[in-house]
């Protein structure tokens, strides 16, 4: 039970600081316009959410208080955002697919993402990550 009451406080920590983060609306450029903000690889699709991703973190920045990674997974390339941890490049992860956010801009970094995951923690491999809650 605690368990599930931290893991929801942690979500709504992130959502907050997400919703700070995002403009109030959304910008969009004229098709001939070339986009301002650097250029981030799509990812492949993935589950949507509720699952759990795992593969090779292939980049990573730190920005605010959020670890930024993108992994190679087995069916294709990933997007996530975790609480600030020590990940490198090379690092075997697992990722709770906790909270997608399609063409999600962060100002700290001026990249939009296509769609990334926050999630509260972000898992090395051998971790334990938590276990699905029961309902």
């Amino acid at each position: 039970m605690k368990r599930t009451h931290l893991l929801l406080l942690s979500l709504a920590l992130i959502l907050g600081a997400v919703a700070c983060n995002r403009d109030a609306a959304p910008k969009v450029a004229a098709p001939t316009e070339p986009a301002p903000q650097a250029a981030v690889p799509a990812p492949t699709p993935v589950p949507t959410s509720g699952g759990m991703a795992s593969g090779t973190v292939v980049e990573t920045m730190d920005a605010s208080s959020y670890t930024y990674v993108r992994v190679k997974t087995a069916s294709g390339e990933i997007w996530a955002a975790g609480a600030k941890t020590t990940i490198a490049v090379g690092d075997k992860v697992v990722i709770p697919l906790e909270m997608p956010m399609v063409d999600f801009h962060s100002s700290t970094l001026n990249r939009t993402f296509p769609t990334i995951y926050f999630t509260a923690r972000i898992f090395k491999e051998g971790e334990m990550p938590p276990a699905p809650a029961k309902q």
